[in-house]
């Protein structure tokens, strides 16, 4: 039996303080978990971010500079919600525009949207590129 030490605060068994041990590790064990989570999302969590044309043409000549590639063209334009986010090389190469979920959003008044890069074909050609085939991812 345990003795009253005072009318609001009644004793408890060790069974009580185990379990309120264990809760309390498990609540610290969480709290530490969400803030890893946190701290990923804030610093490593990457979306797509579209490509111009401008940016395709520098990245794709960048590319052929770079790693010496002979091909004479683009294998895939990676495409996602009709913008272009990448490419995919003859030589295997892929390149994905990626920006953290933390970053602003770059706000660009010609993107390269599937149905307007479809008709922009020749200024393609201008510019040096030339593609076989569209990949949605």
């Amino acid at each position: 039996m345990c003795p009253l030490a005072d009318t609001l605060y009644l004793c408890t068994t060790k069974i009580q303080k185990g379990y309120e041990k264990m809760l309390e590790i498990a609540l610290w064990g969480t709290w530490f978990l969400l803030g890893a989570y946190a701290f990923w999302f804030v610093s490593k969590a990457k979306t797509f971010q579209p490509l111009t044309l401008d940016e395709l043409a520098l990245t794709w000549k960048l590319h052929k500079h770079q790693t010496g590639c002979k091909s004479s063209y683009i294998h895939y334009l990676l495409v996602r919600n009709d913008e272009v986010v990448g490419f995919r090389c003859e030589c295997g190469h892929e390149f994905l525009q990626k920006r953290l979920i933390t970053q602003r959003v770059k706000l660009v008044a010609q993107s390269c949207r599937l149905a307007s890069f479809q008709n922009t074909s020749s200024a393609m050609q201008n510019l040096g590129l030339a593609y076989l085939n569209i990949k949605k991812i």
